[in-house]
């Protein structure tokens, strides 16, 4: 909001230096022309300008579900070590935790007595295929009739069917075995020999975001132990009110802001916008993804959304170098004259190329300050200090 407005002053110049006169309103530097000149002061003044309108919403940081990876234990087992906590980052293939596998023992026991089975389902079958080929012999030569034909073929299909299934339920209890790391050679070892321990690596580069996991528990095969996200690119949740749905859609272009962060607007755009409305708030959940190649945005971080729903308006619009930042508010330095310089608060709004809507603060016409800015500000803090002083 403007600070206050031009007021006439005597002007009391310094000596012979062209510097700072005095100020006729607090916010308000009178400088000599020679001080102007100097200083290499540049104006530009406010415009109205075609730019995007907006709707402004809040929005909270939360991980892209496409780069969230749950991880789990292979089997039943004790949990050894865990070298990693949450909040950490991991590289793709860091061991995560170390358990010892109950179930290798057990599948390796079946696997064994499984083999042992074939050899006798294979003699079965073998004894079978020679019945059928013999009754195929005597039917040739007219010593057996047709309907024990049949039978002995009929024997050959159920042993060599029980024999194929057989086959495949070994490779399954094989395959898992093999899912633990398990060699051939090892299939054939003695159990005591059979390593047990079972290292678990991350699937994927990233940040621990859940951790349910300590040594000495007991954990199964389908339970999430670990979570890792990665926050490369993150999902801004924003929800918009019923009334604004009609001009948000995806695709559209969204900038989002956080005091964290004062002097960056992140860019992102509208992946999804919800379809059914929260019935307490009357509001529709709208996803804007946010690539995030430093991992500055943190999970749960709150923010500003702004959505650009691709309608215009002739709004007041400045350089966005005259944008100041201090005190942690937004100024310009507005020429009251041609030696005034007023210090305003004013409230930017989108940023659309090289200039900034001001939604208050400013009216067209008047003029700021784009370069020059940093020698307004050095005085001001000097009279500042002075008042202080005095």
């Amino acid at each position: 909001m403007p600070t206050g407005g031009s007021a006439e002053s005597e002007h009391e110049k310094e000596s012979g230096h062209g510097h700072k006169e005095e100020s006729s309103l607090s916010g308000t530097i009178t400088l000599s022309p020679e001080a102007v000149q100097n200083a290499q002061i540049q104006t530009a003044e406010v415009t109205l300008r075609s730019l995007q309108e907006w709707i402004e919403v809040p929005g909270v940081v939360e991980p892209d579900l496409n780069r969230v990876v749950r991880v789990r234990a292979l089997a039943r087992g004790v949990v050894r070590s865990v070298p990693v906590r949450l909040g950490e980052q991991v590289k793709v293939g860091q061991i995560l935790f170390e358990y010892e596998n109950i179930e290798v023992a057990e599948l390796l026991g079946e696997y064994r007595r499984l083999v042992a089975q074939q050899a006798k389902l294979e003699a079965h079958a073998k004894v079978a295929r020679q019945a059928a080929e013999r009754s195929n012999r005597l039917l040739a030569a007219q010593a057996l009739a047709q309907k024990e034909v049949e039978l002995r073929i009929a024997e050959l299909g159920e042993a060599e069917a029980e024999l194929e299934a057989h086959i495949a339920s070994k490779e399954a209890v094989a395959k898992r075995l093999r899912l633990f790391g398990l060699q051939p050679e090892d299939l054939t070892a003695r159990s005591s020999e059979v390593p047990s321990l079972q290292k678990v690596t991350a699937p994927q580069s990233g940040v621990i975001v859940d951790f349910k996991i300590a040594p000495g528990e007991v954990i199964a095969g389908e339970q999430d132990v670990i979570t890792v996200a990665n926050l490369k690119r993150v999902w801004v949740m924003a929800r918009v009110y019923e009334k604004d749905l009609g001009q948000v859609r995806s695709g559209q272009r969204a900038e989002i802001s956080f005091l964290t962060f004062p002097d960056r607007k992140l860019q992102g755009r509208i992946t999804q916008v919800n379809s059914s409305l929260d019935p307490q708030t009357r509001t529709a959940g709208v996803r804007v993804e946010v690539d995030n190649p430093q991992e500055d945005l943190k999970l749960q971080m709150f923010g500003t959304v702004r959505l650009l729903t691709g309608k215009v308006r002739s709004v007041p619009a400045i350089p966005r170098t005259a944008l100041q930042r201090g005190d942690g508010k937004d100024q310009v330095f507005v020429q009251v004259s041609a030696t005034e310089f007023q210090k305003r608060e004013v409230q930017p709004g989108p940023q659309v190329g090289e200039w900034v809507e001001i939604v208050r603060g400013l009216k067209a016409g008047e003029k700021v300050v784009m370069q020059g800015a940093f020698m307004l500000k050095s005085e001001l803090k000097k009279e500042e200090f002075g008042e202080h002083e005095h």
